[in-house]
């Protein structure tokens, strides 16, 4: 596979399968032969621009097949796909083009004001129509180079600040070829999508690895519960992947309980624990509902547990893969005993190639042939990995990653705030929301209240990374032995957040 690209897969299927259905959302639907067509006619149009092989060009919007089309046709024109989160605004975006410098960004008309306004912003093509095309531009060959990079994931990380996560169609392919050993259903699968393709489980889990398996994709651009449901019965879904509220959202409806779910014959879920409760709903509808463990670096899978694996042990994450393997170490990299908790490390055929134009981030996170996650694990007798805490300091709230590092630099840049802390607290809607813990100034004219703190971040957060709750500390926040904010001791003391506190913003209302 040193010299195959994900494209060579999707070419062979438009020849095998030219009629059948290859990628939907609620307003188009592509054949085999019509999306590889459409793929070509993008990169005709992005030649035609100034795109070069190489070159990185930017992707912003919804999701839909537009976005899906558009990232096709940049690996066509032979440029490296660079999706950026549609949910972030022009502070944030700047940060995460200033890091990967895009040649041009094929933006929906949702976001091109708010590029126009950035300083120094590329040029901007519209997403909506991106196929259409006036002429014939002749397509460069489809590079070959296994070290090229394809696409590069934007991700803040623990520093709070944007890198990019570098993929090869290598490494892709290698992801794609193991799920074919762990789950051989996959081939030809129809997958339900719901994760935004500026995420590596959008992207590459969501939508290339169904795609490279000659599958189908289904998009389904927001969220409601009932509308996921309806369609895993009506288009006959049989893999989707999400984390656990949206299947527990789900599982609420009146009308879960009569659907035909008997299509759906792979299942995952992760990024918050999953009850032996949900487990046990999805059982009654012959589904077996598996909790995974992955991140962006790996793209998005690196354990594969087994129906009963999760039945069993619903609080582990099963092993690695067939190809994956996956160790647990202390600090100096040597394996630890049966049970005792230490950093997680990868080695596989998906793990990516490093970080953009970063060698000394790269070095210490991907030597030595591991991948270092920064996450802390368990290994139980049978080889099965517990997941035990994040050294990274992240929330997942409602299967978006947020740092606490973003949240706590958003605030820390406003006037008056001395000291700033962010944990996660539960959440009804999102599962875990982030708390923003803080200690300002005590000078006359220098207070500050919940809405001033949340009017300035919102000026620089997206909106999935606002705090829900603000709450005020007259005294220093704790500290550990070496002077660090002692999270550990601010979730203890601060575990009633959400009983005693105000939750700011809306949960948003289905459509």
């Amino acid at each position: 596979m040193r010299t195959t690209t994900v494209l060579d897969a999707l070419s062979a299927w438009s020849r095998r399968r030219p009629d059948a259905p290859a990628l939907q959302d609620p307003d188009r639907s592509y054949s085999w032969r019509t999306l590889v067509e459409a793929q070509d006619r993008v990169a005709s149009r992005l030649v035609a621009t100034g795109v070069r092989p190489g070159d990185r060009v930017g992707i912003v919007g919804p999701l839909s097949a537009d976005w899906a089309v558009a990232a096709l046709g940049v690996l066509r024109a032979g440029a490296i796909v660079c999706p950026l989160n549609e949910r972030l605004g022009a502070f944030e975006l700047k940060e995460v083009l200033d890091r990967v410098t895009p040649t041009l960004v094929v933006a929906a008309e949702t976001h091109r004001a708010v590029l126009a306004g950035i300083l120094q912003a590329p040029p901007i093509l519209p997403l909506e129509g991106i196929e259409v095309v006036s002429g014939q531009t002749d397509l460069p060959d489809l590079a070959r180079d296994p070290s090229r990079p394809a696409a590069i994931i934007p991700t803040s990380g623990s520093t709070g600040l944007p890198k990019g996560v570098v993929y090869t169609h290598p490494s892709m392919l290698g992801a794609f070829f193991e799920w074919t050993l762990q789950a051989p259903e996959l081939v030809g699968a129809r997958a339900l999508n719901v994760s935004a393709f500026s995420f590596a489980a959008g992207l590459l889990n969501g939508l290339l690895g169904p795609l490279v398996l000659g599958g189908s994709v289904v998009l389904l651009p927001r969220w409601n519960p009932q509308t996921a449901l309806e369609l895993i019965r009506d288009e006959e879904i049989s893999t989707f992947a999400a984390t656990t509220i949206f299947y527990e959202q789900m599982a609420a409806l009146p009308e879960f309980a009569a659907a035909d779910l008997s299509s759906l014959t792979v299942a995952f879920t992760g990024g918050n624990p999953v009850t032996a409760e949900l487990i046990a709903a999805w059982s009654t509808k012959g589904v077996g509902l598996r909790q995974a463990y992955g991140l962006t670096e790996s793209s998005s899978n690196v354990t594969w547990p087994t129906v009963e694996q999760s039945i069993d042990s619903p609080e582990s994450v099963g092993a690695g893969g067939i190809l994956t393997r996956v160790v647990v170490t202390d600090a100096d990299g040597t394996p630890c005993a049966e049970g005792e908790p230490g950093e997680i490390r990868i080695s596989g055929p998906g793990v990516a190639a490093g970080y953009w134009n970063d060698a000394d981030l790269t070095a210490d996170t991907f030597g030595d042939g591991w991948l270092r996650t920064g996450d802390v694990g368990v290994v139980d007798a049978h080889g099965a990995l517990r997941i035990v805490g994040r050294t990274k300091d992240m929330i997942i709230s409602g299967g978006m990653n947020v740092y606490a590092a973003e949240v706590e630099r958003a605030a820390l840049s406003l006037s008056g705030v001395l000291e700033v802390a962010v944990i996660g607290v539960p959440d009804d809607e999102f599962g875990e929301a982030p708390a923003l813990l803080l200690r300002t100034a005590a000078s006359p004219g220098t207070e500050l209240d919940a809405d001033t703190v949340l009017a300035h971040c919102r000026q620089r957060l997206a909106a999935y990374k606002m705090p829900r709750y603000v709450v005020f500390s007259a005294d220093p926040l704790p500290r550990t032995s070496s002077m660090k904010i002692d999270k550990a001791a601010l979730r203890l003391r601060h575990a009633d957040i959400p009983t005693h506190h105000t939750r700011h913003g809306r949960k948003p209302q289905p459509a």
